[in-house]
């Protein structure tokens, strides 16, 4: 279709071929190869698709490269790669390059301004194919590989065809017109694509205009493309891409639009947009100019036609320049537009200009050119670009005393003279404007006796001095002068000798440092790289990010500022009560920050409230039709940030007034089988009409009391439906989260400014509360349990938050790998936390070393970022950051399952609990996972400690994966602080422990012992003061009860346990402690009831027990006879001697003595333990049908033997199983309360029973 057909839709084809030509043929057999290096039989000229041998580099570094020299420009479209036949040599990414002349190289570029990494092979001998969705247009192309299996080994194909141009070129005064007044376009897809080269940064390209409002405007602004569209609207649409254009190399233009989306590319660079507005469709019926406009029109930024070619410019698939070369004077009656051509050429001058452009690569690199010597005027001009602040541009020594230097300081420019009959230096500095910005700026400076002037842009600067000068011998531009730092950026158009010339070889020093016939300079800045709207600045080198008024930091503004909800910040500032704040809800996510206010409440609770613009009441009056008067709700955050909040929270709630004075509501009643036709309604955050107001439930058509029954009018569901005289009202809270908030409010019936009809609304701000990103938590009980999220695309920059808690020394959080990169973050000595990663190169590190243990099970948060610029580790709050290493930024490749709890290969895996996972900011939701059932992972942060296993007051160390008693401060030992520790007890026997020094002193000793005996009496524990004569002793009386003596100097007291005898063989536990100042003495026996007493103490008595010297067990050394029986679980406040007396080493203080011998003993009473855990395996990997058929295919005879197998391992495990059911359990059979089944408790059972308590063991038997 042509472009001249009236209703024209514009679709674009490649620039320089029709869409049904071939453009695939090879190109590589005719073209020769090099290489950057190569081994021995494995040259480049070797690199042959389908070939027996392959190009292998000498070094595997990202330096390497293999060039390709075509016998003239290609449109090359595609490009095939094997690695090394029949090995693992192979290149799996590679980067593209390509150049006109082999010295000025241009990368291949993705969407995102990105050098564009190629996917390579995943073997040596498969071929991997990539098409170039823009062609190149080259004579060179270079291919450098940036990833590699085992060596970088290459065979490979460039498909293309023969490059057909068509070139035009415009003098800034020309101008092509075409002419649409009878022939117009309307189009609803439009496509226009071409190539251009120019020096000059502004000019107009391409602009059409209809009578409608309709233009569109394509320019160059400043060196940057600039597209400006109207469809008729009124509204423009501007979209940018690309810079430094104005470096006479050729650029790729391609624009496409259908109805309102519209890409823009330039140089492969893609910015996407929507033209603003409803309509969809183009119209131009007017005049279309190409490359200039004869005056200034509505979407122009510049009036300044274009300087420079365009080549292979197509639209709709036509060549418009073979269109403007047909000479017909019939196009009008063919429905052709006229093509009108002003000083028009068809070739491009442009590549050979007398403005020898120059790149300066370093500072050692300048030009000395020779000078008119013994001149009286001295008249120098060039142009220069740079993103350095400071350097020389121009130097000259006059022949008499003097100098004088134009350079650049702080980004500005500046001349110091120095010359005869001139005192001191003069210093000309008047220009504050920057010039370090990357455009091309024109400096002249010419000096003269007793005169000077500086011309900057265009802008003069005249200077009267006392001056005498005469020219000297030689100009040093761009450097050369020592304590001056040289120049980095481009310059042409230099002119020291009154014309612009091109520098000789010998006037170059350090010419590997100069580029020349190009500006090579860099916008590291375009694309922008850096985060939320920070401001870009570079150098030659690198860039720097601004973050100042962007409410983010970092390297790239990528880190947010704020708290990401209230939660998060009471966790930065505990003990806080209210806090009106920004949060931050995706964190470094594309979504501002916004106000709310933070309420914490004593018992948890948080609550976020989020203000409008309509806090107060709004009165209401005149809108009689349902629904006519409208207002917007505009609240202190967009919807999108609004969803987020609510959706994370637990609930939300938002209050709702409705007051009235013979206005109507709901119309009520209206049933469910009838319209509902309100006067009055609220709009949801979906955009959803409501049918229920405050305190009422969807789908009721109810206000609150037409739900609870107490309207005014019992007829009515709405207390303003009763239409009365006087003022009601209607309220409630709306607490539907998908509702919320309240989006709009529509209302009516409020009549005429005199019919008295009116109403109020109130609308409270949207509270919600909890916050279910601290709440998204999980429990890792097994060291290879994971749970495995979908692929992350961390690519050039991301980061991942989270909070952990463990008391595990060491634990890999999450892994996940591709090809060759990898990141991952473990737990390392329990002190610190390594980030690792590898993006291309060698694996980096990150060390993040605290000055405190993170195993401590405590929360501690986790910040990993890796951007273009650095990578870093925040640790609770704490940063540490390292450089990317010199060279290409590579984004880090990953095509696994992002990992957490272990790696991916399920090794060193985490135990703890992991809440409030964020990658990029997105909450990844690990409870919603864990709850459908996961091996090893739990929802929630349970320990098992939570449980209180252990027993006695043992102390319980928490291991998620188990867990571990420390009964160090108990009588006890064993797993579970339940093994007693005992001694049998002769008549004789005595355990005397000597309590060092003499300060144990006590108002309120609580002392332990367990015991079972037959005897009546008998002496269990004592304590002595041998200083004061204090003492208290725990006795069985001749009676076999308990008796207690003490006298701590203010009187001696004995108290006896008369509710029970203690004789009969059972095990007891006394527990003897006193309270209220030491005048309260308690004891409870076993699991009955405490008795006390309670001594009137006068206020001068001393009823402090001091100087406590000794511990006696069993009897004392006055005593003939002592306790027969079995004493254990001795303690007496912080003191266990029996577990001092059988430690290995025993201490001095502790001495026993016997006429028996003397063993550690449990009195009988076997040891607690827990049933044990399930144990719980790792579940099979799933295994795919197809895979399972290709398995078994044609092997029926192995299925036949596996099946065997399996039903002989079923046959063991049902013996195995019977004979572990039939096994002996360790049960006891006892008859010692034989004949006392209605006895009151355990203890008259056995004193009245008929056969006592003798044990009888079951006969063990094994089936």
């Amino acid at each position: 279709m042509a472009f001249y057909i009236p209703l024209v839709v514009w679709i674009l084809s490649v620039p320089h071929l029709e869409a049904t030509d071939y453009c695939e043929y090879p190109l590589v057999e005719k073209s020769s190869l090099r290489a950057s290096s190569e081994l021995r039989t494995r040259e480049a000229k070797k690199a042959i698709l389908y070939g027996d041998y392959a190009w292998s580099a000498s070094q595997n570094n990202y330096y390497q490269y293999l060039t390709i020299e075509l016998p003239e420009r290609q449109n090359i479209t595609m490009i095939a790669t094997q690695g090394k036949q029949f090995t693992r040599e192979y290149v799996t990414e590679y980067l593209v390059q390509f150049s006109d002349d082999g010295d000025i190289w241009k990368d291949y570029r993705n969407a995102d301004g990105g050098e564009k990494a190629f996917p390579g092979n995943k073997d040596g001998n498969s071929v991997a194919i990539n098409k170039f969705e823009t062609p190149i247009i080259a004579r060179y192309v270079r291919i450098n590989p940036t990833r590699w299996r085992d060596r970088i080994s290459l065979r490979l194909e460039l498909y293309g065809c023969t490059y057909v141009r068509e070139t035009i070129s415009f003098l800034g005064n020309s101008m092509v017109v075409i002419d649409h007044e009878r022939v117009p376009i309307i189009s609803r897809k439009d496509n226009i694509r071409f190539r251009f080269r120019t020096a000059h940064p502004d000019g107009v390209l391409l602009y059409g205009r209809g009578s409608q409002g309709d233009y569109v405007a394509l320019q160059l602004v400043k060196n940057r493309m600039v597209l400006n569209l109207n469809l008729g609207s009124q509204l423009r649409t501007s979209m940018s891409v690309g810079s430094l254009l104005d470096d006479n190399s050729w650029h790729d233009v391609e624009i496409r639009r259908e109805e309102r989306n519209v890409t823009f590319l330039v140089d492969r660079v893609r910015v996407d947009d929507i033209v603003k507005g409803d309509f969809g469709r183009l119209d131009l019926n007017k005049k279309v100019y190409i490359g200039g406009i004869p005056n200034l029109g509505p979407g122009l930024g510049t009036r300044v036609n274009y300087t420079g070619c365009l080549e292979n410019l197509f639209i709709n698939g036509t060549d418009i320049t073979e269109e403007m070369k047909q000479k017909d004077y019939h196009n009008y009656y063919y429905g052709r537009p006229k093509y009108s051509l002003v000083n028009v050429e068809y070739s491009c001058p442009w590549g050979a200009s007398s403005e020898t452009t120059l790149t300066f690569l370093s500072e050692s690199a300048y030009l000395r050119y020779p000078s008119y010597e013994s001149q009286r005027i001295i008249n120098v001009s060039l142009e220069f670009r740079t993103y350095e602040e400071d350097g020389l541009l121009i130097y000259h020594d006059f022949a008499s005393a003097g100098y004088f230097t134009i350079f650049l300081e702080e980004g500005r420019i500046k001349v110091e003279v120095k010359a005869e009959q001139t005192p001191g230096r003069v210093l000309l500095d008047n220009f504050d404007s920057g010039f370090s910005d990357g455009r091309w700026h024109l400096v002249s400076f010419a000096v003269v006796e007793n005169g000077m002037e500086l011309i900057v842009d265009g802008v003069p600067m005249k200077t009267t001095r006392v001056l005498s000068i005469t020219s000297g011998k030689f100009f040093l531009i761009a450097g050369g002068k020592y304590g001056q730092p040289g120049f980095r950026g481009c310059m042409r158009s230099i002119s020291v000798r009154g014309y612009r010339q091109a520098p000789e070889p010998d006037q170059i020093h350090n010419p590997k440092e100069v580029v020349q016939a190009a500006c090579q300079l860099l916008d590291l800045c375009n694309p922008n790289p850096c985060k939320h709207g920070g401001k870009c600045k570079q150098n030659s080198d690198e860039f720097f990010c601004d973050c100042g008024g962007t409410k983010y930091s970092g390297a790239v503004c990528h880190t947010p500022l704020y708290p990401i909800s209230c939660a998060a910040y009471l966790r930065r500032n505990p003990g806080t009560k209210q806090a009106e704040i920004d949060i931050d809800v995706d964190g470094s996510g594309p979504l501002e920050p916004f106000p709310v206010t933070c309420i914490f409440y004593n018992d948890g609770t948080i609550k976020t409230s989020l203000g409008h613009k309509h806090k107060m009441a709004t009165t209401v009056n005149g809108y009689a039709e349902s629904g006519s008067y409208v207002q917007d709700i505009i609240y202190d955050a967009n919807m999108e940030q609004i969803e987020i909040l609510v959706n994370r929270s637990t609930n939300c709630r938002q209050s709702l007034m409705y007051e009235c004075l013979k206005a109507r509501l709901f119309n009520t009643p209206s049933m469910g089988d009838q319209d509902f036709l309100p006067f009055t309604w609220w709009v949801s955050r979906n955009n959803q009409p409501m049918d229920y107001w405050g305190g009422s439930l969807p789908g009721s058509r109810k206000c609150e009391c037409g739900l609870m029954g107490t309207c005014v009018d019992e007829t009515r569901w709405c207390n303003c439906d009763a239409g009365l005289q006087s003022w009601e009202y209607d309220s409630g809270d709306l607490t539907v989260k998908e509702h919320l908030p309240v989006r709009q409010l529509r209302i009516g019936d409020t009549g005429s400014l005199q019919d008295g009809k009116k109403s109020r609304f109130s609308l409270g701000p949207l509270v919600c509360e909890g916050d279910n990103l601290f709440d998204n938590v999980v429990t890792f009980r097994k060291t290879d349990a994971t749970i495995e999220l979908p692929r992350f695309d961390m690519g050039h920059s991301g980061d991942i938050f989270l909070e952990f808690k463990t008391t595990a020394l060491d634990g890999c959080l999450f892994h996940a790998k591709g090809p060759s990169d990898y990141i991952k973050v473990s737990i390392v000595g329990g002190s610190t936390i390594h980030f690792q990663y590898q993006a291309g190169s060698g694996p980096i590190l990150v060390p993040g070393e605290t000055a405190y243990v993170l195993n401590d099970d405590r929360w501690h948060s986790i910040l990993v970022e890796r951007n273009r610029k650095e990578a870093r580790i925040i640790i609770d709050g704490g940063t540490k950051s390292i450089r990317e290493p010199a060279g290409p930024v590579r984004a880090i490749q990953l095509t696994s399952d992002f990992v957490v709890g272990a790696t991916i290969d399920y090794r060193d895996g985490f135990v703890g609990c992991i809440r409030a996972l964020i990658l990029n900011g997105q909450l990844q939701d690990l409870r919603g996972r864990a709850e459908k059932g996961m091996y090893g992972v739990e929802p929630g942060c349970q320990g098992k400690c939570q449980s209180s296993p252990c027993l006695n007051n043992g102390t319980c160390h928490e291991g998620y994966s188990h867990y571990e008693c420390d009964c160090r401060f108990t009588a006890f030992k064993g797993p579970l602080c339940a093994d007693e520790i005992g001694i049998n007890m002769l008549f004789d026997t005595m355990v005397k422990y000597t309590i060092p020094g003499s300060y144990k002193s006590t108002i309120a000793e609580r002392i332990r012992v367990g015991f079972t005996t037959t005897n009546p009496r008998g002496f269990l524990v004592g304590l002595y003061s041998n200083m004061s004569g204090e003492y208290l002793t725990l006795a069985i009386s001749n009676s076999g009860h308990l008796k207690v003596t003490f006298d701590f100097g203010f009187e001696r007291h004995e108290e006896i346990y008369s509710k029970r005898t203690f004789h009969e063989g059972q095990v007891h536990d006394v527990r003897l402690y006193r309270s209220d100042g030491g005048k309260k003495l308690t004891m409870q026996v076993d699991n009955y009831e405490p008795v006390s007493w309670i001594y009137n103490v006068k206020g001068s008595a001393d009823v402090q027990f001091n100087n406590i010297d000794f511990l006696y067990i069993g009897m004392n050394e006055s005593m003939s006879e002592g306790f027969v029986g079995c004493i254990s679980r001795v303690e007496f406040d912080d003191i266990y001697p029996l577990k001092r007396l059988f430690q290995q080493d025993r201490p001095e203080e502790i001495i026993v003595r016997s006429s028996g011998n003397i063993y550690e003993d449990a009195c009988g009473i076997e040891a607690i333990r827990y049933p044990e855990e399930e144990i719980e395996t790792r579940p099979p990997p799933r295994v795919s049908e197809e895979v399972l058929m290709q398995l078994y295919s044609d092997s029926s005879q192995v299925l036949g033997g596996v099946l065997a197998i399996i039903f002989i391992a079923l046959i063991c495990m049902g013996f195995l199983i019977g004979r572990y059911i039939a096994r002996h359990k360790g049960d006891y059979l006892t008859h010692e309360a034989d004949g006392a089944d209605s006895a009151p408790d355990a203890d008259w059972a056995v004193q009245h029973s008929r056969t006592g308590h003798q044990v009888k063991a079951n006969p063990e038997m094994y089936i």
